[in-house]
Order: structure tokens, then sequence, then C-alpha cells
């Protein structure tokens, strides 16, 4: 019952109306005809006569009436306004069920956009998941798939566009080590996410661009790129908001001529490994480049800096162009290494140290083949491959006698002929044949240094049970000696990770060309499993890391990244002159000294 109670008071209370029904009406009018008729017969009846007395009575009679007959009107007004109010509240009613009716209405409408635009929304979210699910793909053909269906979809919803660049930028940033798994080096090429990142910065570019046809420019975008491996990366003629590149790798020609930044432009500790091209650049807001390092050409011309620039502790490789851009005062402080260093100012003291040239803090960069006995060098054509083997022969010409190193050259194009003194010189290496007969005695001698089993913990220690000098195997254009399959270093190969025990010492250079691809078999590989400390030079990046993750890079002739266990740094190598050291000894031929053990 208290439920039925309560029901009844939850719903909606109504206003009853009486309302007269036409029969009751019409039973009015009749009764009042009847009671007029029958008063005014009474009345004739009664007061008829004429004389005053009854005058006097009619007349008090009809004022009555006349109160009765306004008494009547009274309740006539009465209905009328009773009628009046019932239709003002009909009308009223009416209005109010109109007002709701328009309620209903809007509130259909309204949730027919809201369901129209969550259906939009949902679309829109169910687009960009598939996008980025596709651009997550291992197959380069989803990958790219996902990419463009990202682009149309920012080009068709304006309020995605900066999400969609955030993604795409997010994407680039996923790869920060100038790219291990960009190169098949087997293959030569830029591999699938190579091709990927490449296509990810020609979208970005080509809806930056003011001048793009059908409205794709992308206007007010944010680019954050920082700690990313960019390769090829051209953003030329482009109008970019601020931008972030801290920490990036420019692998490859970066292109930034004619783009104009109208926010912050962050650069600081960048690396371009190519020409970093800022022909005609205009930044509006403040440009960092702090610490950031041109290993290629860094071309400002005509550039323009509205609001300042700063260029503390940028490092400048090969040559830069600043035409006006640059305030006298800046150009200053700007450090480079070197172009030209002679071996003399390199030269140290240190026995087990052969200085290879200067670092950019202007100290000397040695090998210690005391520490590591092998040394390798990748290094393009004309880049003073053949002279930084020369400095290392001086090295140990200068620091041991030949009592303590002796020293086997292989040198198929004869570049260092002559140049290793007679008393130092324990074989020359000409073609494959000598190379052959020479490598089986020094196998044979180095055999005889392995240690056996009479061997004592302190001899081991001292390395005391064999006597006599080191051999250097010191093999220019190694590429020419290794050809495909046949290598003739193989007899050296099982003895590279005794080379302590044992006196070995293997200096291997050769051309970056198809380096990748040789690292990959023989005495190469063997020295990259040891992590051999060496240098790598000028080259095509496409070529893929060789030595602790350094890829080749546009340098000038003498500038290599050296790479050791303890880091790499870039240094401008030793100049040690064309001069032969001595002419050449009598055993020319391809006779060969025995290496005493």
């Amino acid at each position: 019952m208290e439920n039925d109670g309560e029901s009844r008071d939850t719903e909606p209370r109504t206003v009853a109306y009486r309302v007269l029904s036409i029969r009751m009406i019409w039973y009015a009018s009749a009764v009042i005809v009847v009671l007029g008729v029958a008063v005014a017969v009474w009345l004739l009846t009664a007061f008829g006569h004429g004389d005053a007395q009854e005058r006097n009575q009619l007349e008090a009679i009809k004022t009555a009436g006349t109160i009765v007959v306004g008494t009547g009107g009274a309740a006539a007004l009465l209905l009328a306004a009773r009628r009046q109010r019932s239709t003002e509240i009909g009308l009223k009613q009416k209005d109010l069920d109109q007002a709701a009716a328009a309620r209903t209405h809007a509130l259909q409408e309204q949730m027919a956009e809201d369901t129209r635009l969550d259906a939009a929304e949902r679309r829109l979210t169910e687009l960009y998941s598939t996008a980025v699910d596709q651009l997550g793909s291992e197959r380069l053909a989803v990958q790219l798939g996902g990419l463009y269906a990202l682009e149309r979809l920012g080009q068709n919803s304006p309020g995605q566009r900066q999400t969609i660049v955030n993604v795409l930028c997010a994407y680039l940033r996923m790869f920060t080590d100038a790219a291990a798994d960009v190169v098949d080096s087997r293959e030569n090429h830029i591999g699938q996410q190579g091709r990927v990142r490449q296509a990810v910065g020609e979208v970005l570019a080509a809806h930056l661009r003011p001048e793009a046809p059908d409205h794709r420019f992308w206007p007010d975008t944010d680019l954050d790129l920082a700690g990313a491996s960019l390769l090829g990366f051209d953003l030329s003629g482009c109008r970019v908001r601020s931008a972030g590149f801290r920490s990036a790798t420019f692998v490859g020609k970066a292109s930034f001529g004619g783009t104009t930044f109208t926010d912050a432009a962050a650069f600081a500790s960048a690396k371009f490994t190519a020409e970093a091209d800022f022909t005609g650049a205009r930044f509006e807001s403040r440009a960092v480049f702090t610490a950031a390092s041109f290993r290629g050409d860094a071309v400002f011309t005509s550039a323009l800096f509205d609001d300042g620039l700063e260029f503390a502790d940028a490092v400048f490789l090969r040559s830069s162009h600043f035409d006006s851009a640059l305030p006298p005062e800046l150009a200053r402080q700007l450090t480079a290494l070197p172009t030209h260093v002679p071996y003399s100012e390199v030269a140290t003291s240190e026995r087990d140290s052969v200085p290879l040239g200067v670092g950019i803090d202007g100290t000397p960069v040695c090998w210690r083949h005391d520490v590591d006995p092998h040394f390798v060098a990748f290094m393009g054509p004309e880049s003073g491959k053949t002279t930084l083997l020369r400095t290392i022969i001086t090295g140990i010409v200068e620091r041991h006698t030949p009592a303590e190193a002796l020293i086997m050259l292989v040198d198929y194009r004869r570049t260092s002929l002559g140049y290793v003194p007679a008393d130092h010189l324990l074989a020359y290496a000409v073609s494959p044949p000598q190379l052959g007969s020479m490598l089986e005695d020094v196998r044979e001698s180095m055999r005889r240094r392995l240690p056996g089993p009479e061997v004592t913990q302190e001899q081991l220690k001292n390395r005391s049970w064999w006597s006599g000098p080191d051999l250097y195997v010191i093999v220019d254009d190694a590429d020419l000696v290794s050809v495909g399959d046949d290598d003739p270093l193989e007899p050296l190969r099982e003895f590279l990770p005794q080379a302590k025990d044992v006196g070995l010492h293997l200096v291997l250079a050769r051309r970056t060309e198809h380096a990748g691809e040789a690292l990959g078999q023989g005495v190469l590989k063997k020295l990259a499993d040891l992590a051999t400390p060496g240098v790598v030079g000028d080259g095509d990046f496409l070529e893929g890391p060789l030595l602790g993750g350094v890829w080749p890079s546009a340098l000038m002739p003498g500038r290599v990244t050296s790479v050791k266990r303890a880091g790499q740094e870039l240094i401008q190598l030793a100049w040690s002159g064309p001069e032969p050291l001595e002419a050449l000894p009598s055993n020319e031929s391809g006779d060969s000294k025995p290496v005493s053990g």
C-alpha cells in the first residue's frame, strides 16, 4: 500500500476543470424563459389595474427584476470570464505543449548530432588506430600503407594534423643510433626501415611547404625529432613553427635551404654526417646550434637570424660558409680540427703508443698496441689510407729496434715501396704467390710460440717462454688482397685471439666500399669479433656501421673517426710526408727473414 501511495505521489498532478454541457445550458435557458413568462403573467394579473399604489408596487417589482436581471448579467459575465479563462488556459497549455514538442525535437536533433559525431569520432579513431598498427608492421607494404593512411587522415581532418605529425616524429625518434637496422650491408642498399623512414620525412616535408598544391600545406606545425636518426632529411622550402632536433643525427645530406622557422629552432648537439645546407634559411626566433658537429660542408649563405644564434662549442670539420650571416665575434668562437698536422707535432715518447693524429681538443690520439694488438682502417679513396699506414710504420720503427719489432708489409700497389728500413723489414709482398709463401712461414713460427703444457703461470704472465721480435703484418688495400671467399690472410686467423702471447700484430687497411659485406667473413670478421680498434673515414653511409657502430660519412681527406673500447672521436690524421724512410731493401724480391721463436 505504501508503494501505491508513493507511486501516486510521483504521478504528475493535473488540474481538473468542470465544463458545462450543452444540455445543461438548454435546461437553464428554458427555466429562465418559463420563469420570465410566469412572472410577466403574474405581474399583469396582480398589478395591471392602473392605480397609484399598484404602479408603485410595479416599480418596486421592476426594480427587483432589474436587480435580478443584473445579477443574471453578472452571472453571464462570470460565465464569459470563465470561458475566456478556459480558452486562455487551453492556449497556454497549447504553448506549453508546443514548447515541449520543440524541446523534444531539439533533444532528438542533439542526440542525432551526438550520434553522428560519435560515429565520426569512432570512425576516426578506428582509422587512426589501424594506420598506427600498420605503421608498426614488419612488412614494408603494410608500413607504407599505414603511413599514407595517416597522411590522408590528417589532410581530411585539420584538427588531427598536429597529432599525426607527433606520431610520425615519434616513429622517427625510435631510431637513435644512425640505424644499424637501416642498411642490409650484404645487399648494399637501404633496408626496409630505411625506406619507410625516408618516406616519413618526405610526407612531413610535403605538408610543410606553403606552395604545396591542393591545400596540402599544414600551417603552425611543430616538429620534435630530438635524438632521431634522419636519413637524407630534406626540409628545404618549408615553414615550421618550432623545430626540435637536439642530439639528432643527420645521415647523408641535410637540406634546410629556404626553410622558415617561426619559433625556436634547436639543433644543439646535432650531428651532420654530410653537407648541411641552410642557404637562405630564416630563423625568426633564436637558433641554437650549441655543440653541433658538422662533418661535411656547413652552408649558411644568406641565412637570416632575427633573434640571434648560439654556436658555442660547435665543430666544423670541413669548410663553413656563413657569408654575412655570422657576426665576426661569433665566428672567432667556432673551433675546427686543423687540416694539416705534421707527424712531428703528435709524436709521443711512450714506447707502446703509435701516434695517429690529434683530436678536437688538440691532444694526440694513439694506438696502444700493447693493449690492443690489432688495428683496422676503413677509408675511402684518396682519403689518406696509405698515409695512415706510413704513420704507423714510422711509429713502430721509431720506438722499437729490429730485435723488438719486424714488419711484414703487404702492398700490392707498391705505394709504400722503400718506406720500411731494411733492418725492420721481414718481408715485402706484392703478389698473392709471395704472400701465400710468406704466411706459411709465419704460421709455422707462430705455432712454435704457442704456449705448451710445460709453460708455467709465471712464464705466461711475463711471456718469457719464447724470445724474439714482435711481428707486425701491415696490409694495405686489403680489398685487393682478400677477394670474395679467397682470403690469403687466413693462416693468421687462428693466432689473432692469442696475439699478445705470440707477439703478432695485424694492421689492415681497406676501402669503405663493400666493407660491410667483407666484415661478415674471413679475417675481418674475426677482427670485428675481437672488438679491434681502428678508424672509419670517408665513404658512403649506405655501407652501414663498420666499427663500433660508426658509419662512413662524407669526410675530407685525413679526417676519420677513431674507434676504441673507451669510445669514439673525430681526429685529423698526422702527415708523415711522402718521402720513404730508406731505399728499397735487398729482399724486395720476396725473400723473408726468419722470425725467431
